[in-house]
C-alpha cells in the first residue's frame, strides 16, 4: 500500500503514532485508520507536532532525495547514497515555543531496515522507532524538548545535540 508514493509498503508507524495508512497499525495503541502523519500531495508528508514538511524529490542520477522544510524554509536536502552514509542528518527542537517537540532525521545505512532513536533531556528520555520514508530515509518526532539524540541503525550508532529550530520567516507560531 502506498500513500502519495512516499511511504514504505508495510506502513507501520514506528514513532508510536497511528499509521497514516487506512487500515495500518500503530505499534503503541493498536488503532487503525488515518493517523496524524498526513500526506498533502504525492511525495509530501506533514509532521504532526512540528508541522514541518518532508518532500521526496529526485537527486543526481535519478536517486531519491529527502527535502526537509521548516517554517523558515528549506533546511536540508539528502540524496540517497551508499558511500559513507551517516544515519543522522539533522536534529532540532522547538526552542521556547509553547508546543514543545523534538525531531531527528537521516538516511538508512545499507543493510539497516529500522532506526531506533533515543531523545535525552536533563532528567528524562524517550526511545522511539523512526518512521521510514521513501525506503531510504527516516524521521522521528516526539513531544517534549530534548537536548541530545542518539540513533542506532544496524551496527552504526551516532549521537548529537539538538539545535533550536530556525525562526519562521513570517513571525508565525514558531517565531520567538
Amino acid at each position: 500500500m502506498e500513500c502519495g508514493g512516499v511511504l514504505m509498503s508495510d506502513e507501520r508507524s514506528r514513532t508510536g503514532l497511528p499509521s497514516p495508512i487506512r487500515g495500518g497499525r500503530g505499534p503503541s495503541d493498536g488503532t487503525c485508520g488515518e493517523g496524524p502523519l498526513r500526506t498533502l500531495v504525492p511525495n509530501e508528508l506533514r509532521l504532526p507536532l512540528s508541522g514541518w514538511l518532508l518532500r521526496i524529490a529526485r537527486g543526481s542520477a535519478g536517486r531519491p532525495a529527502l527535502e526537509v522544510h521548516s517554517a523558515a524554509g528549506l533546511l536540508d536536502v539528502s540524496v540517497l547514497s551508499t558511500l559513507s552514509v551517516s544515519p543522522l542528518r539533522g536534529a532540532r527542537h522547538s526552542g521556547r515555543a509553547a508546543a514543545r517537540w523534538s525531531l531527528a532525521w537521516g538516511q538508512l545505512p545499507p543493510g539497516a531496515d529500522l532506526v531506533e532513536v533515543d531523545f535525552r533531556g536533563w532528567r528524562r528520555g524517550v526511545r522511539v522507532q523512526a518512521f521510514t520514508v521513501a525506503e531510504g530515509f527516516w524521521v522521528a518526532e516526539t513531544g517534549g524538548r530534548f537536548r541530545t539524540v542518539t540513533c542506532s541503525a544496524g551496527t552504526t550508532r551516532v549521537t548529537t545535540r539538538l539545535a533550536r529550530a530556525p525562526r519562521a520567516r513570517d513571525g508565525g507560531p514558531d517565531a520567538e
